[in-house]
């Protein structure tokens, strides 16, 4: 059957939200997108999200597909976030394989349909090519950086032979993994009974399949190897492997990638032969307002069903202590340097305010900075840094960082009759300032009162961030310097976590680099549903115009994933 596009009226797409069960008796929560009429005169495809993500983040791909003439159907896996039933806990990738097999089941009872197309990414595409291998009604399988060695990929992840230790005894229990607890002995050992976590487990299935199979491989993936992927590839004739030029794992990072592939999926889903060519496709694109409308739709849907047991508060005094490996990534140093630079030179006597100052890595920057300063030229009056947080975990980190540098400071202020900085502390919700019922709470200081302001990757974490910048607008002495941050929307760690690890690391510092990547699956989690919102560069430029600021410079950093903006008063 082809896909018809010339009666779609791109405006009137739809979407049922429908649920079945798999074959294990759980309940499925997906969505069915089409634009009415009679279904089953139209092709299906059935997309599964990635690990740790739900059926939202494939809406965007499921209505172009829709828009082009096909029926989509997504769906939650169970045992999993989303909407579907079980415990995450009980997460497996067999368990995956029959959740796809049930939705091919859905399809043929519902409607008839015996030949759909399948898309996945990252773990769930390892999933897809089990069920495409045993499975008929698959016609055409669509992998988007997939993992086709998981064991080599979790060895990655965890700089430690997790299967190796299981088969010697070693028992995980309840594990985090991506920043989901699961259980990691019945984890492991479907994925050896399956043989679901090996390359020669993905090399035969791949020879089995009877279908074409297309695999997009992202260029700077650094979780999946490249030379593993051609070999699984090349054991099928029909298999073909297109490469995603720049991209990481997490393709959506980098918007000129992801549009890019973007645009070759759906026409793999909709034609056999190559894709021709920017321009040349004529795909059809949905109307964008239906798009946004059904986002917030689903996201409602999801706060409902995963919303956090946690306080904010509570949330980041557990996680703040896991970022302090980013301190040994050059990346991360790189960022701090740049953040200084935009700041200007600190000047004797500045007021210096840190707002979200976390564990205190910016403070330090700002005491180093002094110290460089001072052993040039010694200053008369003191810089006076002001660390404010919402959490007490927090400010006490950050002042134990920060008294450890005063102190060497002080001996070098003592030798030359200088006097040292001064160290000051708040606890303060940015959430409360100036909300929107009303309240006026403000920032405790007078207007003008600082000549360097630093908010540095706090923005995206709050419900009412404009709040927070006029506040800053306030205390900013006109001629001041505001430097915001924010990691930007589809972000991927995996690049900076691999530069912190690469050389001279302890068991520490390795258990830091799992953690950072463990609180990135919650925190990436709760921008899916919602709760925080990542910002491109012109996003945070206008956000940051909004509250008075001039923006003066802007720029990407930390590996390309955080958005940084100078501004001034």
């Amino acid at each position: 059957m082809l896909a018809d596009s010339s009666q779609v009226e791109t405006g009137l797409i739809r979407t049922d939200f429908v649920t079945y069960q798999n074959r294990t008796g759980l309940r499925i929560a997906a969505c069915l997108d089409h634009v009415g009429g009679d279904m089953r005169a139209r092709p299906w495809v059935l997309m599964m999200p990635k690990f740790g993500e739900t059926k939202k983040t494939t809406l965007h791909l499921a209505y172009h597909l829709v828009a082009n003439g096909l029926n989509v159907l997504r769906f939650d896996p169970t045992n999993h976030v989303g909407e579907s039933e079980g415990r995450m806990l009980d997460f497996t990738m067999p368990g995956a394989v029959t959740d796809a097999i049930a939705g091919l089941d859905y399809l043929e009872a519902s409607f008839g349909v015996n030949q759909v197309t399948t898309v996945a990414n990252s773990l769930s595409a390892r999933c897809m090519l089990r069920v495409a291998a045993k499975d008929s009604r698959i016609q055409k399988l669509i992998c988007v950086a997939g993992v086709v060695n998981l064991i080599a990929t979790i060895q990655e992840i965890n700089k430690e032979d997790l299967l190796g230790l299981y088969q010697q005894g070693h028992h995980w229990g309840v594990t985090d993994f991506l920043g989901f607890d699961i259980n990691g002995d019945v984890f492991l050992r479907t994925l050896i009974e399956s043989k679901l976590g090996d390359l020669a487990g993905s090399i035969e299935d791949a020879a089995r399949l009877n279908m074409p199979f297309v695999f997009f491989y992202a260029e700077r993936d650094v979780w999946v190897d490249k030379l593993e992927v051609e070999q699984v590839v090349a054991v099928n004739p029909r298999g073909q492997l297109v490469p995603v030029a720049a991209a990481m794992h997490e393709v959506r990072e980098n918007p000129q990638a992801a549009r890019q592939l973007f645009e070759q999926v759906v026409w793999t889903c909709l034609h056999d032969e190559p894709y021709p060519g920017e321009g040349a496709a004529n795909l059809r694109s949905p109307d964008k307002k239906l798009i946004l409308a059904q986002n917030r739709r689903e996201r409602d849907r999801m706060r409902r069903s995963e919303s956090p047991v946690e306080s904010e508060s509570e949330f980041w005094s557990r996680y703040l202590q896991k970022y302090s490996i980013l301190e040994k990534a050059s990346d991360y140093r790189t960022y701090l340097d740049l953040v200084g630079r935009l700041c200007g030179p600190l000047s004797p006597g500045a007021l210096v305010l840190d707002a979200g100052c976390g564990n205190g890595l910016f403070g330090l920057w700002v005491l180093r900075e002094v110290w460089q300063r001072q052993t040039l030229a010694p200053a008369d009056e003191p810089l006076v840094y002001v660390g404010l947080d919402l959490t007490q975990r927090g400010l006490a980190d950050a002042l134990d960082n920060h008294l450890g540098w005063r102190h060497q400071l002080h001996k070098i202020a003592t030798a030359r009759a200088v006097p040292r900085p001064g160290l000051q502390y708040f606890l303060i919700d940015f959430d409360r300032l100036r909300n929107e019922a009303g309240a006026t709470n403000q920032l405790p200081f007078q207007e003008g009162t600082f000549d360097v302001i630093c908010c540095s990757l706090v923005l995206s974490y709050l419900r009412r961030p404009q709040g927070l910048l006029l506040e800053l607008h306030r205390v900013l002495r006109p001629g001041g310097v505001l430097v915001v941050s924010s990691m930007k929307p589809n972000c991927d760690l995996s690049i900076i976590y691999r530069d912190a690890l690469a050389t001279n690391v302890t068991a520490e510092d390795i258990e830091a680099g799992r953690n950072l990547l463990r609180a990135a699956g919650k925190i990436k989690l709760k921008e899916e549903i919602g709760y925080y919102t990542f910002y491109s560069q012109a996003e945070l430029a206008e956000l940051v115009m909004d509250a008075g600021f001039n923006v003066l410079e802007s720029c990407l950093s930390l590996g390309e994933q955080a958005a940084v903006i100078k501004a001034g008063k």
